[in-house]
């Protein structure tokens, strides 16, 4: 039972199994087939509306091409039409054209034909004006000749002193009037100066006292003097080496009896400033113990040179003025400790920089320079001990060194007319150095070695032959020498002022520089 059971499933499976393989068979062959038939279909349509679609674009695109061939056929006969209009007009202005162009030709032909004859016309008359000019010459000629028979005179000679006269009267006619005008400006230019000057002194008024320089150092007992006299101890030349051209010495009178202090004279201020108090704390402690000098010297200069900046600082500010370089500013703090005629330069500075401050705002000029050029004016005298020359050159250079303005630096170098220069800036300095050393307490002369250094200097110089005049001017700055044509030759003079120089050099004591002026001239006067 069990055996047939299995034999019928196992047949029923079989026959199940080929049955689905002819079901599959047949479907693989007739399924493709329908589906090329439906595909083929499909296309057929769609080509069939692509014809369509295409015969109507075409269609389209044709009348929209009529169209528009239509439109530009229009335009092209509109613009055709245009264009003949256009011809039509050219050609009638054409036409007038050509009848002015005849019109003008035959009036130019006229013009031409009067024109020759004018021309001859012309010709004749100025054949005609030669002849008579030909005869009024010669009539002129004679007519000059019977004159100056009559009058005995010669023409040329006539007309030179005619024009002669009239010139000398035009140029005396000139002269009046330059001289009324000179006279003119001198006086408003006075009267302008003395107002100015008059405000000037009103809005100005000094603060300060002029500080006294100690230029020496008493000795606490006559035994120091001794001491450094003495054999071993040298104290004051290394004090002197120290501070680099500072002479330093005990001081003697006039019929060589000893003083009882040590004179510190020339060289830098701080330097010698810095000396004063170095000997000052020795002399304090015992003279016999000099070895530290060199140490307390320093220690002296340090603090001065710190002093001198600050001073240059304060300067600057107080004046209101810019980018100036710290060496100047500490040039201009050195003048603390330098005096001219025992005026303190420091104070100086500042004094002509606020009075030439005021001067050019009173003329209308830049106060700021005015101002930085009074400040630096006198900065040369801080080392003019070692530099040869006159301060004011010094001081412009120092100044042009460390890029000052060339405006200011050649103001500084005019302000003792070490440079001609003819600006307003110029004469600013110069009436504010002047005013400033000029009033009254600003200077204190000793007026018996003044003269006798007046007297020396004019000695030396009448001391050479041919002497005519000599004037000693700026305070002994200048001394300005005529001298004879006819004793002194020209190609001398050069010589002549070279041996004046060196003479007043050996024979005068005197602060700074002295120019001299050698002058020779000879004049003729005729007076009618």
């Amino acid at each position: 039972m069990n055996e047939v059971s299995v034999e019928s499933v196992a047949a029923s499976v079989t026959l199940g199994l080929l049955l689905g393989y002819i079901i599959f068979r047949v479907l693989y062959f007739l399924l493709p087939r329908k589906l090329k038939a439906e595909h083929l279909e499909q296309k057929s349509i769609v080509l069939t509306k692509a014809q369509q679609r295409k015969r109507k674009i075409l269609r389209d695109t044709l009348s929209r091409t009529d169209l528009k061939i239509q439109l530009e056929k229009d335009e092209v006969e509109t613009e055709l039409e245009d264009k003949k209009q256009e011809i039509s007009l050219r050609e009638e202005e054409l036409k007038h054209l050509q009848a002015s162009l005849q019109s003008g030709e035959s009036r130019l032909q006229k013009f031409e034909t009067e024109n020759a004859q004018h021309q001859e016309k012309v010709d004749n008359l100025t054949t005609k004006l030669e002849a008579q000019s030909e005869n009024s010459n010669e009539m002129k000629d004679s007519l000059i000749k019977r004159l100056e028979i009559i009058s005995g005179s010669d023409v040329s000679q006539l007309k030179e002193s005619l024009q002669e006269e009239y010139i000398n009267q035009r140029s005396l006619d000139c002269q009046k009037r330059q001289k009324a005008f000179t006279e003119d400006l001198t006086t408003h230019s006075r009267k302008s100066a003395d107002r100015m000057l008059s405000r000037l002194l009103n809005r100005y008024s000094p603060d300060f006292t002029w500080p006294k320089v100690v230029s020496h150092v008493d000795l606490p007992n006559p035994n120091i003097r001794d001491i450094l006299l003495g054999d071993g101890n040298s104290l004051l030349e290394e004090l002197t080496e120290l501070s680099e051209g500072v002479d330093i010495c005990l001081g003697q009178e006039e019929n060589d009896d000893p003083l009882h202090a040590i004179r510190l004279r020339g060289g830098y201020g701080i330097y010698k400033e810095a000396s004063r108090l170095t000997l000052e704390e020795i002399l304090k402690k015992n003279p016999k113990n000099w070895n530290n000098c060199a140490h307390i010297y320093q220690k002296h200069r340090q603090a001065l040179e710190k002093q001198a900046l600050k001073l240059g600082q304060e300067a600057v500010k107080t004046l209101q003025l810019s980018n100036i370089h710290p060496e100047i500013q500490a040039m201009v703090g050195a003048l603390n400790w330098r005096t001219s005629y025992r005026q303190n330069q420091y104070q100086h500075s500042l004094e002509v920089s606020r009075l030439a401050g005021i001067l050019a705002h009173e003329m209308g000029i830049d106060p700021d320079v005015a101002k930085r050029c009074g400040l630096l004016h006198d900065i040369g005298k801080g080392i003019d001990y070692r530099i040869e020359g006159s301060h004011a050159v010094i001081s412009g250079d120092y100044a042009d060194r460390f890029g000052e303005a060339q405006l200011v630096c050649d103001t500084v170098m005019s302000h003792h007319n070490d440079l001609v220069l003819e600006t307003p800036l110029s004469y600013i300095l110069k009436t504010a150095d002047t005013l400033s050393g000029a009033r009254p307490g600003a200077r204190v002369n000793l007026e018996e070695g003044y003269q006798i250094r007046l007297s020396s200097i004019d000695s030396a110089i009448r001391s050479f032959p041919g002497i005519l005049k000599v004037a000693i001017m700026s305070g002994g700055r200048e001394v300005h020498v005529e001298v004879n044509h006819k004793k002194v030759k020209e190609e001398d003079l050069e010589e002549l002022t070279k041996q004046m120089a060196k003479k007043i050099e050996e024979e005068v004591a005197y602060p700074g520089q002295i120019k001299v002026l050698v002058t020779r001239r000879f004049e003729i006067i005729a007076v009618a």
